[in-house]
């Protein structure tokens, strides 16, 4: 299912939280809105998942608009979208299979279909067997699994994932990120991923927008932001990879570093600093560098100051973006 928003905007007093923003998120696919803290996805979220009204703008899933739904309607739209959250939000209460089953008895379905359902979702994500485990004995991973079968327990058009690997570990995150990404090939729904984290972005989305300060900022294939960075914004959310655990992200090893270079594809095998320093009468010093696997496709970047004339310099950089190196100067 197509999303596609026209001029939305919700203020809180002073505060405008969602700020005339426009976009379309394809149907079929893992869409990412990152943004840091304040930036407004969460507000856009509960927009489009219509618990909370706009004050502006038309909401259409496909060519429905369902902004203006009356009560009756909009709950029916309502149970159309399925919820996963950051804390789970699992009743202690129930067990597993309790808990995924209680958004099918709440819309009154068959028992014998609930129990059914409930068997081929612990199947799915991986917990087959589990449906009568009290939820104080899973781990936080199992837990998010169990929150996920039941946000797919009604069949839902829409997945909205708010920020829901942040309480994980890189590990179990990763796990989690590629079940959603399987759950979502196997039943072609439209997900969206909020989040704060890039890695997660790079790691399951195939599209992506950056939210800041209300508005959308950047919109694009995950692919191009990673290897050809529009706004600051992006920029900052790609150089905090730096910090994260896992071996194929940029590493930063000392300090400087005027250049970045960003290498997509075939460029990242081939020796282009090598040719450019025999070309031209330039050094590279690499302060940090990494690659990463983006789709499928490899993205290079590299942290690093050049020395020389600073007309053959000049020279030795248009040179590197006629290769189709992206080329940012630090100034």
């Amino acid at each position: 299912m197509q999303i596609k928003l026209q001029n939305l905007k919700r203020s809180y007093g002073d505060l405008h939280a969602v700020d005339d923003i426009s976009l379309t998120i394809p149907s079929n696919t893992v869409f990412g809105i990152i943004g840091r803290s304040g930036a407004g996805k969460s507000t856009l979220v509960r927009l489009i998942s219509t618990l909370e009204k706009c004050d502006e703008g038309e909401i259409y899933f496909d060519d429905k608009r369902i902004d203006n739904l009356k009560k009756d309607a909009l709950i029916a739209q309502r149970r159309r979208i399925g919820m996963i959250f950051q804390n789970f939000n699992l009743f202690a209460s129930r067990t597993a299979g309790e808990n995924i089953a209680y958004p099918m008895e709440i819309q009154k379905m068959d028992k014998q279909y609930i129990a059914k359902r409930v068997k081929e979702l612990l199947a799915l994500v991986d917990l087959e067997g589990r449906g009568d485990a009290p939820i104080s004995t899973l781990s936080g991973g199992q837990k998010q699994r169990i929150a996920i079968a039941r946000a797919l327990s009604i069949e839902p058009d829409i997945l909205f994932c708010d920020e829901a690997t942040s309480a994980l570990d890189p590990q179990t995150t990763r796990s989690i990120l590629n079940l959603i990404r399987d759950i979502q090939k196997k039943m072609s729904l439209t997900v969206v991923m909020i989040t704060h984290q890039m890695e997660v972005v790079r790691d399951a989305c195939e599209d992506v927008a950056v939210l800041d300060d209300g508005k959308v900022v950047e919109v694009g294939k995950v692919v191009d932001l990673f290897s050809n960075p529009q706004t600051a914004v992006t920029k900052d959310f790609l150089s905090n990879l730096a910090d994260e655990s896992r071996t194929d992200d940029i590493v930063r090893w000392s300090e400087g570093g005027l250049y970045t270079l960003r290498f997509k594809g075939i460029h990242t095998d081939e020796p282009v600093l090598s040719k450019i320093t025999k070309e031209f009468d330039v050094e590279f010093n690499i302060r940090g560098g990494g690659v990463q696997n983006v789709d499928d496709l490899h993205i290079g970047t590299l942290l690093c100051d050049i020395s020389g004339d600073k007309k053959v310099v000049s020279q030795a950089v248009k040179k590197l973006r006629e290769y189709g190196i992206v080329v940012e100067e630090d100034k």
